[in-house]
């Protein structure tokens, strides 16, 4: 590689730092800090600076200025990971490990206890809850701290403060989670798992608090503004820390009464605290996430910074007003269900206006195997939100005229239909943006392109199917019984799509990912025989010039400035560039293989009329070797 190598929007970030190790510093500079391991993640410098918020003239002139200031003796040494640089896999790893276990596969089992006695009541309440918190804390909450972490002080160009800390708070929080989770299903057994379960929440606080505080001191540290979308993540973080309060206190409650006194806490006080960790942390969070997301990671167009701040207030008002409606309505009167409905429409309307104007279902121009999770992630956020808006036509209009006998219709209130409403949410929605944001970053941070890896479809069916299984199977059971089956099976597809996803990601994290044959991109490797979509623009360009008119037909005129083909051609695929263009890959590509199949006969036939005179010179054995060379590449 030569180290005339011009840093461009289109350069790989390892064939740089290969031709100009002096390079690294200035991209450490902005984040690059133990991303993708020695030689750099396999992505392009344009790619690099629109993720890290860095404008690319400005990154361009200082890499170039680096390089004229004078070397030393010997490049300079890749920098060891420090531990913040790898911080992120202890999260992600026990984020897994929590959601096969006492997670999902714990909520998997509940299901098919419920499914065989065919009734909710058969699943505890502390047993249920258990499951339910296992979820929010240990893969929401993990995942989001992992992510914050490694993500946050990169993304304000500055280090993470405190790091040896951070990690503590993963041990705080296990602890608490495990403890927790083991109190709370046996509640009432021996006296002093009361303290445990108390001593296990005040760990959990503890390590909520000190996560909040140390992703403040890093942002204060940076000395740069908050971006209009990270008020969305300060929000989210002050309701992780409120609701986990509110739980510790919450649980510390119920978990010594019996009978009729807990029917009547959970009733009243339960419903208010999931709003506050579903829609309240997770959709916040999520919200502020996406709006970087989409645009700098997959080109999708810039939300508007106005209406998304003015959007982030209705929906922390709506929040309340669902926490507070829904308390009031079982203290004071059902009136009150006015302000948690009013609620619900705020936030309904407020996220679809907000996630309209990012216009995601647009084509990307960095699209990959994570965007189907997200793409469909949104889809049950809005199946979910539509379920809340229809309750009430639901419960006293459809339920009342097909089920007016159903045990829902005569409580005056359907259980199944809102906690079908409440799985759209926390399956569909917050576990496929984990699974497709993972599927994304993790590749990227450990130097593995995301385009050689599976494309984790057993994954997203699996998960998909499970969650409209569970969604409409728990509904239908309002209405006839042998639905439950229905809704048991759902459990175990969604927790197999989970563990296929989650063995896949340790392996990429622990360096025993398996890359699909021929789909790791390499800019310097010849295209021998035809031509396929995988193929880069610059590849066929190098071995086939002639072919620029072809290119030029179909529309892709700007392959005529040689500097774009220096650039962003050399890691395009044909493929990816027909979906930009709008362009038939398939047509095209024949056409390519058309005009590459006449140029080599071309060739050929020249190659037979010299060949005689080639042969007198005695120069025969060149010659034919050139020739067969021609052959084998038609």
């Amino acid at each position: 590689m030569s180290t005339a190598l011009l840093p461009e929007a289109g350069t790989l970030i390892p064939d740089l730092l290969r031709a100009r190790p002096h390079a690294r510093a200035v991209l450490d500079r902005y984040g690059l800090r133990g991303c993708g391991g020695p030689e750099g993640p396999a992505e392009t410098l344009g790619f690099f600076a629109r993720a890290h918020e860095v404008p690319l003239e400005r990154l361009c002139r200082e890499i170039e200025e680096a390089a004229r200031r004078p070397s030393p003796p010997t490049p300079p040494a890749v920098p060891k990971s420090a531990l913040e640089d790898t911080l992120y896999r202890p999260f992600f790893k026990a984020g897994i490990a929590v959601v096969l276990t006492l997670g999902a596969a714990w909520g998997a089992y509940l299901l098919a206890r419920i499914a065989v006695a065919g009734s909710f009541t058969a699943a505890g309440v502390q047993a249920i809850n258990a499951h339910g918190h296992a979820q929010i804390f240990g893969w929401v909450g993990l995942f989001v701290m992992g992510f914050a972490y490694q993500a946050f002080p990169r993304f304000k160009h500055t280090t993470l403060a405190h790091p040896r800390l951070a990690l503590a708070t993963l041990w705080l929080l296990l602890v608490g989670l495990v403890g927790r989770s083991v109190g709370q299903m046996l509640a009432g057994s021996y006296s002093w798992i009361w303290w445990m379960t108390v001593a296990a929440s005040a760990c959990e606080v503890a390590a909520v608090a000190m996560f909040a505080w140390l992703i403040v001191v890093t942002w204060r540290r940076s000395g740069k503004p908050l971006a209009f979308y990270e008020y969305y993540i300060l929000s989210a973080l002050g309701w992780f820390l409120a609701q986990t309060v509110y739980e510790g206190v919450y649980l510390t409650i119920t978990s010594s009464a019996r009978g009729d006194e807990l029917v009547a806490l959970v009733s009243t006080w339960q419903a208010p605290l999931r709003d506050m960790q579903i829609h309240g942390f997770a959709l916040l969070i999520i919200l502020g996430v996406s709006q970087r997301l989409f645009h700098h990671f997959y080109g999708l167009p810039i939300a508007n910074s106005r209406l998304s701040l003015t959007l982030l207030a209705v929906l922390n008002a709506a929040v309340v007003g669902e926490a507070t409606g829904l308390v009031l309505m079982k203290t004071v009167g059902h009136a009150w269900a006015a302000l948690w409905y009013g609620s619900v429409l705020a936030l309904a309307a407020a996220t679809a206006v907000l996630v309209k104007s990012w216009h995601i279902f647009s084509p990307a121009e960095d699209g990959d195997r994570s965007l189907k999770f997200l793409r469909a992630a949104y889809v049950w956020l809005f199946v979910s939100l539509t379920m809340l808006v229809a309750l009430p036509a639901y419960q006293y209009g459809l339920l009342g005229a097909l089920a007016p006998e159903s045990a829902a219709a005569r409580l005056g209130f359907s259980h199944a239909y809102y906690g079908a409403a409440r799985h759209a949410i926390t399956v569909g929605f917050v576990s496929l943006m984990i699974v497709g944001v993972a599927a994304k970053v993790v590749p990227t941070l450990n130097g593995i392109a995301p385009a050689s890896l599976t494309a984790l479809w057993p994954t997203f069916v699996l998960i998909n199917c499970g969650c409209a299984l569970r969604v409409f199977g728990q509904t239908l059971t309002d209405f006839s019984s042998h639905a439950y089956a229905l809704a048991g099976v759902s459990g175990t597809l969604e927790v197999t799509g989970l563990a296929i996803w989650g063995w896949h990601l340790w392996r990429v994290m622990s360096g025993k990912a398996t890359e699909r044959a021929g789909a790791t991109l390499d800019t310097t490797a010849p295209v021998n025989g035809p031509i396929e979509p995988r193929h880069t623009v610059a590849a066929v360009l190098d071995r086939f010039p002639d072919l620029l008119p072809t290119f030029v037909s179909f529309g892709f005129k700007m392959l005529a400035d040689p500097h774009f083909r220096r650039g962003i051609a050399r890691v395009v695929t044909i493929e990816r560039a027909c979906r930009r263009m709008g362009v038939d890959c398939q047509r095209f590509v024949a056409a390519l293989n058309e005009a590459r199949i006449a140029r080599l006969q071309m060739i050929a036939a020249d190659e037979v009329h010299v060949l005689p005179a080639v042969r007198r010179a005695g120069d025969e054995e060149p010659r034919s070797a050139s020739l067969q060379h021609s052959h084998a590449s038609l």
